[in-house]
């Protein structure tokens, strides 16, 4: 082959992404894509910052209510401030993580994260009620902040910027673990706390983050350009795939409909305000709620907490899959999981006031632990974002107004539930007013989808069949190779 030839070789394998290989990769594609190794260091940081997510706040709430003397108003209320304020912040640190990276924010959140739960194991009862109020305010504010807000924004963003045509299984497999991760973590959390109170659970959970710290500084990069390399490992992926990954690019990160708008996203983000109402509430008071509907001893985190975290550590990588493999051929995807999630939401909603049994319990669980999956793998890390046209370099700050609405949510929640249940005297009527709106979003997302699928089904005026050549999975490469060809022919 002629110097014309090798050079006409280059270029199209240039073209066609086929010039990616190892260049600036040391190799490391022979073994295991790198951004498996980031996948790794982001589920450590989501797991071990359990301890001020209102599950695992659940534990300690009864004991925080005896020992400070507080009532159910009082402390949801004021959880309620600091969690709210706590996510007015989340935009801010959503930027961040697109500007610095997560090479900075991670392990800077980690060490801070370790001082919030160090102050709230050495926390006791002041002398006076003012001091009580501003204390739990503070320490909330740090502890949701922290473990609701910037440990789900920046590790969702971070993978994110490593992956692009295996997004989802990514999101899948670091949700999967998380999950797995709460299940035996949330485990020990109560273990601790039963036998020897929640100061040392509070006090475990911060050394686990300071020893995570440097780990996370060690392995962390802000994206996969930053070590040469690129999304998803596209060297190490079949020659009879690259095509697809060049021909899916442009669809992928950037949708017909441009990028999009914060305010074009106000359905999603609703969406995501009340389900953490919802579900941020009955966390945080679900040993009594059980309580009320079944006044019989059930191990709430063996029964119901167990089983959601075993659902969604399968529902969230079944999700994944399907928005890779459906995604970009079916826009319209994202917003019909929605909507059912919607329906599945009210209905585990209402379910919570009818638990008669440990199987009804398990149910519960199971059905929290579906559409968890599907919120989680669509909202929180921010795959319907993305299929909706948000870039992966923008999306930190569209997750950080996603985790403003989670965190504003469950601001609300137990201040919603816990006034339900200091005024009423039970807390069924606060889950029964809270189920209409997820339900009335879902019958929203799916009028949404049908008007969709109408309007796919009337061509426009003028549109034109394409010829048939033009669907042949090597028509681009062709072109681009008569291009070069001729370009070489006339030089």
């Amino acid at each position: 082959m002629g110097v014309a030839g090798h050079q006409l070789h280059a270029l199209v394998a240039e073209a066609t992404g086929k010039g990616f290989a190892q260049h600036g990769s040391s190799g490391r594609f022979n073994c295991i894509f790198y951004g498996w190794v980031i996948v790794a260091v982001c589920i450590l940081c989501k797991i071990f910052k359990v301890q001020g997510q209102n599950n695992v706040m659940s534990y300690t709430v009864p004991h925080l209510l005896q020992d400070f003397g507080l009532s159910h108003a009082e402390l949801g209320g004021f959880f309620s401030v600091a969690t709210i304020l706590a996510g007015l912040v989340q935009p801010l640190l959503g930027h961040a993580v697109d500007r610095f990276g997560a090479r900075v924010c991670i392990p800077t959140l980690q060490v801070t994260l370790c001082g919030a739960l160090f102050a709230f194991a050495a926390w006791t009862c002041p002398p006076s009620r003012f001091m009580l109020y501003s204390e739990v305010v503070l320490i909330f504010f740090f502890l949701r902040m922290l473990s609701l807000g910037a440990a789900e924004t920046f590790p969702n963003t971070c993978v994110q910027q490593w992956f692009q045509r295996r997004r989802g299984r990514a999101v899948g497999v670091v949700f999967t673990f998380q999950w797995l991760g709460n299940a035996f973590i949330g485990k020990g959390v109560s273990g601790i706390v039963a036998g020897y109170g929640w100061q040392r659970a509070a006090l475990a959970g911060s050394v686990a983050n300071l020893l995570l710290a440097p780990v996370s500084a060690t392995l962390l990069r802000r994206s996969p350009e930053a070590c040469g390399l690129q999304p998803d490992g596209w060297t190490a992926v079949a020659a009879d795939e690259e095509m697809e990954a060049v021909g899916m690019n442009d669809a992928n990160e950037a949708p017909p409909s441009g990028t999009r708008k914060i305010r074009d996203l106000w359905p999603q983000f609703a969406f995501t305000f009340f389900y953490a109402v919802m579900f941020g509430g009955s966390d945080f008071y679900m040993v009594e709620m059980v309580a009320e509907a079944w006044p019989e001893d059930l191990d709430v985190a063996l029964f119901i907490f167990g089983p959601m975290a075993l659902t969604a550590a399968v529902s969230t990588p079944l999700v994944g899959e399907l928005m890779d493999a459906w995604s970009k051929s079916h826009r319209r995807l994202p917003i019909v999981l929605l909507a059912a999630a919607g329906f599945v939401t009210a209905v585990a909603t209402f379910l919570l006031t009818c638990i008669r049994s440990r199987t009804s319990a398990v149910l519960y669980g199971v059905i929290r632990g579906t559409t968890t999956g599907v919120f989680q793998s669509l909202l929180s890390a921010g795959l319907a974002f993305t299929a909706l046209g948000v870039r992966r370099e923008e999306i930190g700050r569209v997750l950080g107004y996603n985790q403003l609405c989670t965190l504003v949510g469950t601001g609300v929640g137990p201040f919603w539930y816990g006034s339900f249940r200091d005024v009423f005297g039970a807390f069924r009527f606060g889950l029964l007013f809270s189920a209409l709106p997820p339900l009335m979003l879902g019958i929203f997302f799916a009028s949404q989808a049908c008007a969709d699928c109408a309007d796919q089904q009337l061509p426009a005026k003028g549109d034109r069949k394409p010829p048939a050549e033009a669907t042949s999975p090597n028509y681009q490469e062709n072109v681009v190779l008569g291009a070069i060809t001729e370009e070489v022919r006339v030089g």
